[in-house]
């Protein structure tokens, strides 16, 4: 084996490590937090469960998203992304909500705005708290530890197919003259290989991503691939030069009574998110 084979294949097993996140209460809500990104005490992060808030069945109880019909719900999904915004004191009128579409489009940030189509977000400036939402997807967040930028991205496997995790992050090194080496990553809570049956073509555009052979990444059960999508993240972001990627163990599908999980539900049911801001001088 040469030894660049030998050095994607080590790529491929270190993008399968998972680390077990504990699940923490504050202010009544139940949210988790990367230990890597924890590190950082310039960086406000958090990734959300559905536990905390009071959200009306089915969507009970901390929903965040406003796909939902009725006012009542939107409201509700407003309501919570306040209480969120409060606990972390960080401004809701500046908050980045982008309208997801399963595409590889991420925004510059740099003034309050809507964005339509957009699969993630990236600023350096503390004014601008950025919000991502998932119920099954991956949430990833990249912090350049160099140029104190940060991203917030949505990778379904449409975006995952797309490289939209290592787009985002050459993105950073790019705007920034930085480099990816700079950046860590933090790959919070999503469908694992164990819920995550798909077809033979999601299958294929998947392994058309990474330099590495991925096929270590995707599970087949009675001739049906499984694909860990959390693993072609990190994969994709340690290929494009990024130094470390914490990856969290809990599958949304399987404890669908802490996250909300498309696949498990139906399609019936909310959404928690992935918060990250740049901490201002006075925070920090």
């Amino acid at each position: 084996m040469s030894m660049q084979a030998q050095s994607q294949r080590d790529l491929a097993a270190k993008a399968l490590i998972k680390n077990d996140w504990p699940l923490v209460e504050n202010n009544g809500l139940t949210l988790l937090f990367s230990p890597l990104l924890s590190e950082y005490k310039n960086l406000t992060h958090a990734f959300t469960t559905r536990l905390g808030g009071k959200s009306a069945e089915p969507i009970n109880s901390f929903n965040l998203g406003k796909h939902w019909e009725g006012d009542d719900a939107r409201a509700d999904a407003v309501k919570n992304r306040q209480t969120l915004c409060r606990i972390f004191d960080l401004p809701f009128e500046n908050l980045i909500v982008p309208h997801q579409v399963h595409s590889r489009n991420v925004a510059w940030i740099t003034e309050h705005q809507d964005l339509p189509e957009t699969d993630g977000a990236a600023t350096v400036d503390s004014h601008f708290p950025i919000l991502l939402q998932f119920a099954d997807c991956v949430p990833v967040i990249l912090f350049d530890r160099v140029t104190e930028a940060v991203c917030v991205v949505h990778a379904g496997w449409r975006g995952t197919a797309a490289g939209i995790s290592s787009y985002a992050a050459n993105m950073l090194a790019s705007v920034l003259n930085s480099q990816t080496k700079n950046i860590v990553a933090a790959i919070g809570p999503a469908i694992g290989k164990c819920c995550y049956p798909t077809g033979l073509d999601v299958k294929a555009k998947l392994e058309t991503t990474t330099s590495a052979n991925s096929s270590d990444l995707i599970n087949w059960k009675n001739d049906v691939p499984h694909p860990d999508l959390k693993a072609f993240n990190a994969l994709q972001l340690y290929e494009a030069g990024v130094s470390e990627v914490d990856v969290c163990n809990r599958c949304t599908s399987c404890q669908s009574d802490i996250f909300y999980s498309h696949r498990q539900s139906g399609g019936k049911t909310g959404r928690q998110g992935a918060l990250a801001a740049i901490k201002n001088k006075a925070q920090r």
